[in-house]
């Protein structure tokens, strides 16, 4: 189990971060990554993680500075939310 659910770590500026994602996998990292990739403003968007017996998704998002790189988290959290409503009815 993961001490924190979200650390963030900042980039040289405010369009850039990495966000460790506390107690995610694969499922969460790879499909926030696709939507984040598709959302306009997106310049690079990758995940990692670090060990396999570490509960942690390293994701690094980068934008074009019109938005934040945690406003632009948001926007793909909501939109990846959208995309799998369906499957909670």
């Amino acid at each position: 189990t993961a001490e924190h659910k979200l650390q963030i770590k900042s980039g040289e500026s405010d369009n850039s971060a990495t966000f460790i994602l506390g107690d995610e996998d694969h499922t969460l990292g790879n499909s926030l990554r696709h939507v984040l990739m598709q959302t306009a403003g997106t310049t690079f968007c990758g995940y990692s993680i670090p060990h396999p017996s570490e509960p942690y998704v390293h994701l690094r998002l980068q934008t074009d500075g019109s938005v934040s790189a945690q406003e632009q988290l948001r926007k793909g959290l909501a939109e990846l939310a959208k995309c799998t409503a369906h499957f909670d009815t």
